[in-house]
């Protein structure tokens, strides 16, 4: 998180910003128009919305600024869920083209692959004993479904007491109802991001299941196929683990990004903005973003 300031033409370390977070069209809890507010109320100057494998959000919370004359540097953003050598990754993209033909349609297939996962978790769920889990998500509009909404759903009956039991007992790698996920690869990912103008960001990379070791190597790998950045700020980094990803940053030459993966307003802990400051001096993807734009 950095210092305030409205003036969105000074420098990266001037401004206040949040690269990472999602409204209610993916696993959010607040709509695109209650997330601007609140990272107006926050004092964000440059805010992205990074839905889950969705663009539906961005012109929703675009028109909303213009209509109302927000103060926002609003870049347009989109989480994507990846393959990787060394599993499930997701990458961020930040400043993309949402009209952007070859976007579209990976989006339309990550849709659909989340939509054949869900009805495979629920007939999972069915056979543990657990069933119409998924009509209940249904039932509440949700249109993207994914593993927080079984889990919310799964605590909310009783079948669980919170996320590490759920994910345990159901969601998780020994999980009941686990799914194995056949997303697009990683090099997909970043090609589509990069090639309608976008930064491909590795995102928040301490969160993986894989070793340091291994996670050096994706971060190599991710750098070799294309991608521009990586997060080293992030709500739950710890300062060891933030020195280390600034120096394997800074060894495949990759842009810095940060953001506070936000989800829920109840969760302090990661409120938008909230995040370590990243380091002066260093290359910034809104060095790239902000001048391009």
């Amino acid at each position: 998180m950095l210092m305030k300031n409205s003036n969105i033409n000074n420098t990266t370390e001037e401004l206040r910003y949040d690269l990472h977070s999602h409204t209610n069209l993916s696993d959010g809890q607040l709509t695109p128009k209650e997330l601007i507010d609140r990272a107006i109320a926050r004092d964000i100057d440059v805010f992205a919305i990074t839905d889950h494998d969705s663009l539906s959000g961005l012109t929703i919370a675009r028109n909303h600024c213009n209509d109302n004359g927000l103060k926002l540097k609003l870049l347009d953003g989109i989480e994507l869920s990846a393959s990787s050598d060394f599993g499930d990754i997701h990458i961020v993209g930040l400043g993309i083209d949402q009209e952007d033909n070859n976007l579209q349609q990976l989006v339309v297939k990550q849709k659909q692959l989340r939509r054949d996962r869900a009805e495979q978790i629920d007939d999972k769920l069915n056979k543990a004993g657990v069933s119409g889990i998924l009509e209940m998500i249904k039932q509440d509009g949700v249109d993207l479904v994914t593993r927080t909404h079984f889990a919310k759903k799964l605590i909310q009956k009783g079948f669980a007491k919170d996320n590490t039991q759920v994910f345990k007992r159901f969601l998780g790698r020994k999980g009941k109802a686990k799914v194995k996920n056949y997303w697009e690869s990683m090099q997909s990912c970043i090609k589509t991001i990069e090639g309608c103008g976008g930064v491909a960001v590795l995102a928040h990379p301490t969160r993986y299941p894989i070793s340091n070791r291994k996670l050096s190597y994706l971060i190599e790998e991710f750098k070799l196929e294309g991608g521009s950045g990586i997060e080293v700020s992030y709500p739950s980094l710890n300062p060891d683990e933030a020195g280390w990803l600034e120096v394997h940053r800074a060894k495949n030459d990759l842009l810095a990004s940060a953001g506070s993966d936000f989800h829920f307003p109840d969760l302090k802990w990661s409120d938008l903005g909230k995040f370590r400051p990243v380091k002066k001096n260093i290359p910034h993807v809104l060095d790239r973003l902000l001048l391009e734009s």
